[in-house]
Order: C-alpha cells, then structure tokens, then sequence
C-alpha cells in the first residue's frame, strides 16, 4: 500500500508539475504560415487575386499576403530584394534576368494570352502598316514583355532594319507619355492599352497583332528552397489551382473579384477577359519561349554572354505536387 502511495504521489506531483511548465512556457504558434507575393497590377493576375479574396489559399494552410507592383520587372525586383517570397513575371523578365542571374526559379505558368500586349499611336496610322515607325520614337519598358513585342512585330514584318527610336519608361508613365505626345507610339500590356483608349482625345491606332505573340505569365520563387519553403509552394500553387477552377465555373463573379481589386471598370475587364486561357503548366512550350526570346536579346545586343540553361530554372516539384494531390481529391 505505502508504494502504491508512494506512486500516487509520484504521478501526482509529474502532472502538477506538467501543468506549472504549460501555464509558463511560450504558447504555440498556431498561426498559418505567411506568404508574400509581389503582384503585377494587371487582369492576368486573376488566379493570385481571386485565391486570396475567395479564401482557396487559407484553405490549403498558408497565409498570403499580396504586393501590388507595377510590371514584372517591379515584381521581380521585389523578390530578389528580400522584399516578397513569390513574384508574378513574363517569360521575357525571367530571361532577361537568367543571363545575370541562377538563383530564382519558375515554379508555375497559370495564365497566357496572345493579345494582351499591344501597340497603339495618336497620330501614326500603325493599324495599316509598320512602315509609318520610321525614325518615330517609341515607348516601351526596358528588358520585359513590351520591348521583346516591339521587336517581334518588326522582324514578323520584314522591318527589322527600320529605323526607329527607343524610350524607356515604367510601365504606368506610358500611357501618359504617348497623350503628351512624348513619344509617337508605345508598346505596353494591359489595362495600359485600354486607359489610352479612355483618355485619348482623338482617334487612337492601333496594330492588329491578336494571335502574332503568345505570353505565359509566371509564378517565380528565389532559389533553393528548404523544405518548409517548398510545403508552402505547394499550398499557394494548390490554392491558385483552386482559383483557376472558380474561374471556369464562375466566370461572372471571379471577373467581379478582380475588377473591385484592380478598382477596374467590369466593362473594361470584360473586353479583355476573353483573350486570357487560365491553366497551370511547365511545359517544354515555355522552355521554347524563353530560348526564342534568349536568341532575340543576344541578336538585337541586350545581353551578353552564353545562354543559359533554362531548364534549370523550372522547379516543377511543387506544381507536380499540388495538382497530383488535388485531383485525388476531385
């Protein structure tokens, strides 16, 4: 009995004790964990904006905090300062950046268009020829998506040796440098294209290029990832492959999502809806892109050195991963 009592005592005091050092400790932290993503402010970030509004991130366990950014050399500037653990870019912005750089991965596609970048002039009649760019000063954004188009167009017509004139501005000083007639013409993304139409005071040109160029825009990552890096990879690509299948289902209500976010008027939204295909990929299609665009940019002397090996820079682990995963679920 007095051992048994003793044991009593023992188990007694253990749990007390137990109790004394979880009243005192650091408490749990139970909070999901946080996800910055530097966002261009454009329609064909729709999948970031609608899984952040609908909840389809928080449902997958991670916490994503969003940076809206002008562009995606903005973007992925951001990422690589420290300042966002995802960047959305165009191929063109990875590939302009893989001849500086190896420590950044693409970890997904989830929209392309091939009408969404375009050319557009008040007082240059653009939509008949090309030829009317002679010695005309054209705005673009250096090293992204704008200046590759702009080049593209030319050589597709034969006018690679036209003369003209290069201005570099940010992508939100382009719309008002072409209406105080800084410049002739301007090749920019949009809704850019769309707040030119709105503003001008008189007829705005503009170049039929629909099905000429097709953007991918990306989901890029600083590189290597640990462990935990990689889990909440895959929660945000699994909450984006949520969102994109809102998207199908719900086509009205995600287009109100994103213009409320992007304080977009929803006719303005609409017209340019229709040339975006929302899908996740990281295809041999992409890895063409980037070499093709890599070819231009040595050619037309932009960058320097050898290519690079651009399938390293695709980290398919975590798209694999979460899409594998979801359709066990489905």
């Amino acid at each position: 009995m007095k051992r048994l009592f003793a044991l009593c005592a023992m188990l007694a005091i253990a749990i007390l004790g137990y109790w004394a050092w979880q009243g005192v400790r650091a408490p749990v932290n139970n909070s999901s964990p946080t996800v910055t993503i530097a966002v261009s402010l454009t329609p064909l970030a729709a999948p970031i904006i609608i899984a952040k509004k609908q909840g389809f991130f928080a449902g997958h366990g991670v916490n994503v905090s969003l940076l809206p950014v002008h562009g995606g050399v903005k973007s992925f500037n951001t990422l690589m300062a420290g300042d966002a653990d995802l960047a959305t870019v165009s191929e063109t912005v990875a590939m302009f950046n893989s001849f500086q750089r190896d420590d950044f991965n693409i970890l997904a596609s989830f929209v392309e268009s091939n009408n969404d970048v375009k050319l557009w002039s008040l007082t240059l009649p653009i939509h008949q020829s090309l030829d009317v760019l002679a010695n005309a000063r054209i705005g673009v954004v250096q090293s992204s998506a704008s200046e590759f188009f702009l080049d593209l167009m030319l050589n597709l017509n034969g006018l690679s040796e036209l003369p003209i004139r290069k201005a570099y501005y940010s992508p939100d000083q382009l719309p008002g440098a072409l209406l105080r007639g800084e410049v002739d013409a301007i090749s920019i993304w949009e809704p850019y294209g769309y707040q030119v139409m709105q503003e001008a005071q008189q007829r705005v040109s503009q170049f039929n290029s629909k099905g000429l160029h097709n953007l991918s825009f990306l989901l890029a990552s600083r590189s290597p990832l640990n462990i935990h890096q990689h889990q909440r990879m895959r929660q945000v690509i699994a909450g984006l492959n949520d969102a994109i299948d809102y998207i199908h289902l719900h086509p009205d209500e995600s287009k109100t999502v994103v213009a409320d976010y992007l304080s977009m008027p929803d006719d303005q939204l609409a017209w340019l809806w229709q040339d975006y295909l929302f899908r996740l990929s990281l295809s041999d299609a992409l890895l063409l892109s980037l070499k093709n665009q890599a070819m231009w940019a040595r050619e037309a002397g932009l960058v320097a050195g050898t290519e690079p090996g651009f399938r390293r820079l695709l980290n398919p682990g975590p798209l694999t991963e979460a899409t594998h995963k979801a359709s066990l679920l489905k």
